[in-house]
Formats: structure tokens, C-alpha cells, sequence
């Protein structure tokens, strides 16, 4: 039985992938219109939003799998 963190944590990697999708999409369009002397600053900046907002979606999942690790009892061998 999957518990609720670990469907928390499924959801919030799926949402760690799809922004490192966007991510490195947005990166390769900057160096594009860059190279091609478009004035790129507002897509850094947004790009750099990007980033921050996906290491609060990596520090929440770090955060559960704490959590969810916390909760599980010791494993004796």
C-alpha cells in the first residue's frame, strides 16, 4: 500500500522533471537568441525564477523522504 507521502513525493518528482524539462528547454532557447544578438535579460531572469522554484520542489521532496524515512522503523539485518 502506497502511503500518502509516498504518493506526496511521486507528485512532487514528477514536478522536479517537468521543470528540468522546461529548465533546459529555456536555456537552450536563451543561448539561441543570444547568439543571435537578441537581448536576452528578461528570459534570464525568468529562467533564474525557474531555478529557485525548482529547489524549493527539491527541498520539499528532500524534506518527505525524511520524513517518510523517520516514520519507517529500523531495518535490523
Amino acid at each position: 500500500m502506497i502511503s500518502k507521502l509516498d504518493g506526496e513525493v511521486a507528485h512532487v518528482q514528477r514536478e522536479i522533471e517537468a521543470r528540468r524539462r522546461y529548465i533546459d528547454d529555456q536555456a537552450a532557447l536563451i543561448d539561441v537568441l543570444e547568439h543571435d544578438g537578441h537581448d536576452v535579460l528578461e528570459q534570464r531572469k525568468a529562467l533564474a525564477k525557474a531555478r529557485s522554484d525548482l529547489a524549493v520542489r527539491i527541498a520539499r521532496q528532500f524534506r518527505l523522504l525524511e520524513q517518510i524515512a523517520n516514520d519507517d522503523p529500523p531495518v535490523h539485518g
